[in-house]
């Protein structure tokens, strides 16, 4: 669980790394340009919007991985806002170092001082709200983590039978199918009922009539603290791998 969040921390960091040289590199090529104050600096400043726009590009891409991490390992948490929170983040230290370069730099530059530092501001405060549900969202991936490894490792396995299949149109890591079941089984506490969500191949979908592997806790009245595995052993589906097939580009 802790190389997970060493790589989120490290992606984390690069985000905000990018995001704020993309954003002091923008300020700093057209501030001048649209407040007519002249170059700041005394070279060709087209190397600065190319520097904008690779580390945009870079920013981009690594948030849309981060936001989206789920899908390709379990061991990172579900961010859905942890890529812009990130994004955000740098845009803000972007905008405020480009407003400490043209207090620097700019004789007579206090509008683009005033314009870099509240766009600055601003970014700050969105980003602090994204990070804040981040956060929230972290920690409840983390719980939800460590109650399913608590439940195979102490909890009880069995065979249950398939009663519903929901297909969620969801590939997970772009070809495994993502479903949630509803399965029926016997417990110390009687027949239960009990759904979640279970990721498979294609050709391995489950289908009802057939089984899954389900953990439960204590005398199984529990429903709700279960976790649903395919079952190697459970009959197939023969259509399973047209039906559930990722659609292709």
């Amino acid at each position: 669980m802790m190389r997970g969040w060493k790589v989120l921390s490290v992606i984390l960091a690069v985000i905000v790394a990018c995001c704020a040289v993309s954003a002091w590199a923008f300020i700093a090529f057209l501030a001048p340009v649209a407040l007519g104050t002249g170059e700041v600096w005394p070279r060709d400043q087209t190397a600065l919007l190319w520097l904008a726009v690779g580390t945009m590009i870079v920013g981009v891409v690594l948030g849309f991985v981060l936001d989206y991490s789920s899908l390709w390992t379990d061991r990172l948490p579900l961010l859905s806002d942890s890529g812009s929170a990130a994004s955000l983040a740098g845009s803000a230290l972007g905008s405020l170092a480009a407003s400490v370069t043209f207090a620097a730099a700019v004789r007579d530059a206090a509008a683009i001082v005033v314009i870099a530092g509240a766009i600055g501001v601003v970014f700050a405060w969105f980003a602090w709200r994204r990070y804040r549900t981040a956060v929230r969202e972290a920690r409840s991936h983390d719980r939800e983590l460590a109650r399913v490894d608590a439940l195979h490792a102490e909890g009880t396995r069995i065979r249950a039978d398939v009663v519903d299949v929901r297909f969620h149109n969801t590939w997970v890591g772009g070809d495994a199918p993502l479903f949630t079941v509803t399965a029926e089984y016997d417990t110390p506490s009687g027949r239960q009922h009990a759904e979640g969500r279970t990721i498979t191949t294609p050709e391995t979908a489950p289908i009802v009539g057939g089984t899954v592997l389900l953990w439960f806790a204590g005398d199984g009245s529990d429903t709700s603290n279960v976790d649903i595995w395919r079952d190697p052993e459970s009959i197939a589906d023969p259509d399973a791998t047209e039906a559930y097939r990722a659609p292709t580009a």
